[in-house]
């Protein structure tokens, strides 16, 4: 049977699988086939199972089958994504994907992608979203990398910090009297950051509140820092601890998330987290490319940084998804979009922004500049740069239209995705 490749053409496969969303009753296979997928096992006895059933609608599920067995799992959350100018917009959360070892390199992978995003592009979203376990493969079905983050290791004795004092306090909360107020101040920060997701109250008690043991990866309970100014919550930072002793104290911080709605509370948050005693070893996972740690240490050699993709972006509604964001230059681009695995995608787009607001329509004209849908998710949400992709041969055409579109598209400040799902 033919089945349409990423980046245009046809392949034929011999087999044709069924692929559609499970029933309740296929729900425990579904979850033992992603558990194997993955190279791991469904753990059976630790509310695995409930949780699942709450945070993940099975109607957006999508499994491949092969004589009655899955093959191959995937799905999506769904989303609300801060963009641009402080909004939001729609976005399938892709997730979940796996292909079991037997069925590799048999075209699962490219009827899930199919159906998925058939599935998001009916439930009005405009754009899909993932992370990547493999950085290689989601290009092929037009994700772009939109958002990058820094893994952090500081020795906290070396860190001295020099910006002015911060006037408020920390309090170490137990976690139900933190979860209202984490709630607070995340939903104040999501408002400030294109890339940020919103969180269901399923999702806070399930996702980032759940701290059993199969979780801590040998690290303790998670703590919780809440920080104050006058009396009012301004930012908060989840973390554990692992003990850690030779001659001397070597123990590890390790931080989840650090939210700040002021300076002064991204200052004292990080303050308290480099001065914990008998922990001089303080990582954080994934902070955000613009962070401004470095900034506030005298030797910022001090703060090292690995930089890793994130989040990738999937443009479906070309018009909708860029109507939905805001710009911080006025101009006007006709964009030659292709779409090798939507080809009902491919032609040409006018983007015309006026007073940062933007109009985005289908035309026939000669396109300004070409690239390919993954490149407009790189673009999307204001990190992406449009002259290093023309310098990469990836965006061609006029080299006036490509600054004007580096100049519309790109924001002030870097996008951060504070969350795998």
């Amino acid at each position: 049977m033919n089945r349409t490749r990423p980046g245009g053409g046809l392949t034929n496969f011999s087999e044709v699988w069924e692929v559609r969303p499970i029933t309740e009753n296929e729900a425990d296979l579904f979850r033992a086939r992603l558990s194997r997928g993955f190279g791991g096992d469904a753990d059976a006895d630790d509310g695995a199972a409930e949780r699942f059933r709450e945070l993940f609608d099975l109607e957006r599920s999508v499994a491949a089958f092969d004589e009655g067995d899955i093959v191959g799992t995937g799905g999506a959350f769904p989303f609300e994504i801060t963009v641009p100018g402080g909004t939001t917009t729609p976005m399938g959360g892709t997730t979940i994907i796996t292909v079991q070892p037997t069925h590799r390199r048999r075209g699962v992978l490219t009827e899930m992608m199919n159906r998925h995003l058939d599935d998001v592009h009916s439930r009005g979203e405009p754009i899909a979203g993932l992370w990547s376990s493999e950085s290689s493969i989601y290009g092929r079905f037009g994700y772009g990398l939109a958002t990058q983050r820094h893994k952090v290791t500081m020795s906290a004795p070396d860190i001295e910090l020099t910006s002015p004092q911060h006037r408020g306090r920390v309090r170490l909360l137990d976690a139900d009297d933190a979860m209202p107020i984490l709630v607070d101040v995340y939903e104040r920060a999501r408002t400030e950051v294109s890339g940020m997701l919103s969180r269901s109250e399923a999702w806070w008690r399930l996702r980032r509140m759940r701290d059993d043991d199969s979780i801590r990866g040998g690290r303790s309970a998670r703590r919780y820092a809440v920080y104050e100014e006058d009396g009012s919550p301004a930012g908060y930072a989840t973390f554990r601890q692992k003990e850690k002793w030779e001659e001397f104290p070597e123990g590890e911080i390790q931080v989840i998330e650090v939210i700040a709605n002021t300076a002064g509370a991204h200052r004292g948050l990080w303050s308290f987290l480099v001065n914990i005693d008998l922990y001089p070893s303080v990582d954080w996972w994934n902070a955000p490319v613009d962070d401004p740690l470095p900034f506030h240490v005298a030797d910022s050699r001090r703060v090292r940084r690995e930089l890793f993709d994130a989040l990738w972006v999937r443009l479906i509604d070309i018009p909708k998804a860029l109507e939905s964001r805001s710009y911080e230059f006025d101009g006007s681009v006709v964009m030659g979009v292709d779409d090798g695995f939507r080809p009902e995608n491919t032609g040409s787009y006018r983007l015309t922004v006026e007073g940062g607001v933007a109009g985005c329509a289908r035309v026939g004209d000669e396109p300004d500049l070409s690239c390919d849908v993954d490149v407009l998710g790189h673009l999307y949400l204001g990190g992406g740069d449009a002259l290093a992709m023309a310098h990469a041969n990836r965006i061609t055409g006029d080299p006036e239209a490509i600054r004007v579109m580096q100049t519309m598209f790109k924001t002030d400040r870097a996008p951060w995705c504070p969350e795998v799902f």
